[in-house]
């Protein structure tokens, strides 16, 4: 069973996934967005787009392992000196990788020629009689005589492929691309380990409660930091909808002041999403829900 969960990988205090292909189910199937967090390797100067690893709320790596989704583990063998076995397995990985790339740029190689064969092999026969094989002169139509003197040549398409291919310069080592791997490559000696820090204050556990309950409810939840917010709750993948709700994650006994109520009001009608007070219920049992709007606002309620 625990080898068909996803690896929530422990660093220090932090929790990662590395797999591209775990992201996407995270992502697609399970509504857990995390936060992307690595550079893309094509364009490493840029900050617009991230890329792996995807960091994990701590609220998102304890509904995942809570609800049999994921496994916290650690890896204890990215902290160890590579041995002489495993330097070789690497280094003779990376020259499988370099060779695979050279048959890559022939297969390509061949794929572009076989577009253009027929006016390689036509330029091939006016080269053999003589004639010119500029672009202005091939347009030109031929007369009768040279044109049948054209059409009896026989070229052997194979080999002329063949030729062409053979004019493709090696790749260097230093030319060919790098491998940045999001995993590691021969996953052994994993340690399984138990989530057992988070939540640990009263303020943790009605945070993690409430952020449970709206991923249950179906929405796609993230931090919501730069609002000011404890969560943004999305009806759909933050990639195609807005947020629609602002949520606060209040003690029941806790005051709010009106300029406070007032401010965190102005924000949420300014941004055009309703401001949502989550607090536990008398008996701890359940979140309740109160939400804030200006009056001429045509925004929905929870």
């Amino acid at each position: 069973m625990d080898g068909k969960k996803i690896d929530l990988t422990v660093s220090g205090s932090e929790i990662f996934v590395w797999k591209a292909d775990d992201w996407l189910i995270l992502r697609q199937t399970h509504r857990i967005l995390g936060d992307c967090i690595g550079c893309i390797a094509k364009k490493p100067r840029q900050e617009n787009i991230s890329g792996l690893p995807l960091l994990l709320l701590p609220e998102e790596a304890k509904l995942l392992v809570e609800k049999d989704i994921g496994r916290l583990v650690q890896k204890p063998m990215l902290k160890e000196i590579p041995t002489e076995s495993l330097k070789k397995k690497f280094e003779e990985y990376r020259n499988k990788l370099f060779l695979d790339q050279q048959d890559i740029l022939i297969e390509k190689r061949k794929l572009q020629l076989s577009s253009v064969m027929d006016r390689i092999v036509e330029g091939k026969k006016r080269k053999l009689l003589g004639l010119d094989t500029s672009k202005k002169k091939v347009k030109k139509p031929l007369d009768d005589e040279t044109r049948k003197a054209l059409d009896e040549i026989e070229i052997d398409k194979e080999a002329l492929m063949e030729e062409e291919v053979a004019k493709l310069p090696k790749i260097k080592k230093s030319d060919a691309f790098v491998q940045i791997h999001t995993a590691y490559p021969w996953n052994t000696g994993d340690i399984k380990i138990e989530m057992s820090i988070f939540p640990s204050t009263d303020e943790e556990v009605l945070k993690y409660k409430v952020f449970k309950d709206m991923w249950e409810k179906g929405y796609y939840i993230t931090s919501g930091q730069k609002f000011g917010c404890d969560y943004l709750a999305y009806p759909g993948d933050p990639i195609m909808f807005h947020s629609q709700l602002l949520i606060y994650c209040k003690n029941r006994n806790d005051e709010i002041s009106i300029p406070e109520l007032i401010a965190e009001s102005r924000i949420g009608s300014h941004v055009r999403k309703t401001l949502v007070f989550a607090t536990l219920s008398n008996d701890g049992g359940s979140i309740e829900y109160f939400s804030s709007r200006w009056a001429d606002s045509s925004m929905g309620y929870l």
